[in-house]
């Protein structure tokens, strides 16, 4: 039965196919015939069906149409005919086309066929003029577009963060260079410019060689100090204008992001009204935010003729204002964030929320001329931080801080051997002081008694396992099921398969401070639809007191985040990774002063509490209030 169904509907198709074929060849005798197969035929863009329809149609038939298709960015015509007017030998049939332009909007006028029976059939009489009234031999169709100034991004007082600014835009005209291997070490010597990106924009796709094409930007004073042997290299022209500038050089650069003339791949994401040059958002919340803070730019459809002089103006589309972007960072707390890694050459990050919303006020991450954020993107075993979590789930399981414990030098859990950090231990302590002084040993211990799926409950309790849905490339963290004891040791001092980004890990400080968990928000007003997860209100209370006393206590392994005249509560972490023996670690350092929560991360900066903790203290003595 298949078989057979397969062969009927193969001959239908075939039979579809012959009276597709028969009614193409088939003879039309009269001018309505002629008429409306031609515009039908046009319709559908078919050149050659219409081409065997004209008298003696002329050897630029064919490319008129397509150029036009081309020019004006068409993805569609539709054909109205009008009543059929026959006078003896000659006809005319009024249409009226409506254009659909990609990324604008429809263009509509009237024209008329004019057909002619030459011999024994009828014809359409053609010219240029039947596809606009007003078009002739030397004149194409344009299309051009105006974008109005770029909205700026704001901060969540109104700062503008980032918006247009007069600068001096330093660029290349090809067919004016000489010696492209001198364009590309000028820009390297005098701007900072890889070669790889110089050589991306020699190659723009679709450029022509009299076209201006940036390649940096710098403001006034910059340029000025740039010696005059830069422009004097053959083929480097410089703009002045207006262009995005941030707040100040390196200001929140991973966030607020680029703009650059478009690339190939951008352009094929945004299409139409964007052309090859157009200038759009590369990176970050402007390129997140292309369409709202862009807007739709005005256009005109234009005849130009062969020297590209305006001959008409045929049709005008308004377009839509640009929108600014409102954010909730903070200029404040985003200026003590960044001169906090003043003079640190380490990879690193630091992400500032609002603890009782999980609005983020500072995001930076280092080395500026990385685009990768790490802060926002970069997961990392958490380390001692971790403890914050487990503590959560030892204190819901009914534990007190006064809970004894030892802290040994090596401890081992189902067969695996796990050690202090720098091999102190040899003592009894009770779960305040492990906490404090961050022994492994013993929470390695006290988290064999707890069940896989407390410790499960208590990291998704402080969004392990949640999303984070931000408008710019970033991850959650992720706390897997422990899959044996050994691996769910591991995951409570923040090794086995645990994983956290500083902007979670800020989120987890965030929850202790406040008595909730936040999911982190970037854009004003999304913290009203935000996940937000009660912790148990005498818990949270109790890891508050043990973060405090991690930097107030003298024994605490956060002292050096200790700022005078005001407490600032946190967790060191020193999380193992990589394969080398001694492991390396990364410094992390977790916690609040008021309502300001915040994660510092040094990338295989070693020990937390040696190198992330004053980091913190530096942080939070710039913290406004």
């Amino acid at each position: 039965m298949r078989k057979l169904l397969v062969v009927l509907a193969a001959a239908v198709a075939l039979s579809v196919a012959g009276l597709v074929m028969y009614l193409r060849s088939r003879p039309l005798n009269t001018p309505q015939q002629v008429a409306t197969a031609y515009l039908q035929r046009w319709q559908a863009q078919d050149w050659e069906g219409m081409r065997v329809l004209v008298d003696a149609p002329p050897s630029t038939f064919t490319s008129v149409h397509t150029q036009m298709v081309k020019d004006l960015s068409i993805s569609g015509v539709h054909l109205t005919p009008g009543a059929l007017v026959v006078s003896e030998a000659t006809a005319q049939k009024p249409f009226s086309v409506d254009v659909a332009l990609k990324g604008l909007g429809t263009w509509s006028y009237t024209d008329a066929l004019h057909l002619v029976k030459p011999a024994r059939r009828w014809k359409v009489s053609w010219t240029a003029a039947t596809v606009h009234p007003q078009l002739s031999a030397g004149r194409k169709f344009a299309r051009v577009t105006t974008w109005a100034d770029r909205a700026a991004i704001l901060g969540r007082d109104g700062t503008v963060l980032q918006g247009q600014g007069d600068v001096v835009s330093v660029g290349v005209e090809p067919d004016r260079i000489k010696d492209a291997n001198a364009v590309v070490a000028a820009f390297a010597q005098y701007a900072g410019v890889d070669a790889s990106t110089v050589n991306r924009v020699l190659h723009t796709p679709g450029a022509k060689p009299s076209w201006f094409l940036q390649v940096t930007q710098m403001r006034q004073d910059q340029f000025a100090a740039v010696p005059p042997a830069f422009i004097q290299t053959p083929g480097i022209l410089v703009q002045r204008t207006k262009a995005r500038a941030p707040l100040r050089d390196g200001f929140a650069t991973h966030v607020l992001g680029t703009t650059g003339p478009v690339t190939a791949e951008r352009l094929a994401q945004l299409g139409p009204p964007y052309v090859t040059g157009t200038v759009v958002g590369l990176s970050g919340l402007e390129g997140a935010f292309e369409r709202q803070l862009a807007g739709i730019p005005s256009a005109d459809i234009q005849l130009v003729d062969d020297a590209g002089s305006v001959v008409a103006t045929l049709d005008h589309f308004d377009g839509t204002p640009p929108q600014p972007v409102n954010t909730t960072l903070d200029p404040a707390i985003q200026t003590a964030a960044e001169s906090t890694f003043a003079g640190v050459n380490q990879t690193a990050a630091l992400v500032a929320l609002d603890a009782a919303s999980g609005e983020i006020r500072a995001v930076v991450s280092r080395p500026l001329n990385n685009g990768f954020d790490r802060a926002l993107a970069g997961t990392y075993p958490p380390g001692s931080t971790m403890k914050i979590v487990t503590t959560e789930a030892l204190l819901l399981k009914g534990d007190d801080l006064t809970t004894p414990i030892s802290c040994p030098t090596d401890q081992v859990e189902d067969g695996k051997h796990f050690r202090n950090i720098e091999g102190e231990g040899g003592t009894q302590l009770n779960l305040q002081q492990a906490f404090v002084q961050s022994c492994n040993t013993a929470f390695v211990q006290l988290a064999a008694t707890l069940k896989a799926s407390e410790l499960t409950k208590a990291a998704e309790n402080l969004g392990f396992n949640a999303p984070e849905p931000l408008p710019l490339t970033s991850k959650g963290s992720s706390f897997p099921a422990p899959k044996d004891l050994a691996d769910q040791a591991g995951a409570a001092i923040g090794q086995a398969e645990v994983l956290a980004t500083p902007l979670h890990m800020a989120s987890v400080a965030a929850g202790v401070a406040s008595g909730a968990w936040h999911q982190p928000t970037l854009i004003t007003g999304a913290s009203a639809t935000a996940t937000v997860t009660q912790l148990d209100a005498g818990v949270a209370a109790k890891l508050r007191t043990l973060m405090g006393l991690v930097v107030s206590d003298p024994s605490g392994t956060g002292v050096l985040a200790k700022v005078a005249g005001t407490p600032v509560s946190g967790k060191t972490g020193t999380a193992e990774f990589g394969t080398a023996n001694p492991p390396r670690t990364h410094a992390w350092f977790v916690g609040f002063r008021g309502n300001v929560a915040f994660a510092v991360l040094v990338e295989g900066g070693g020990v937390g509490g040696k190198v992330a903790a004053p980091l913190a203290a530096k942080f939070a003595s710039q913290l406004p209030g």
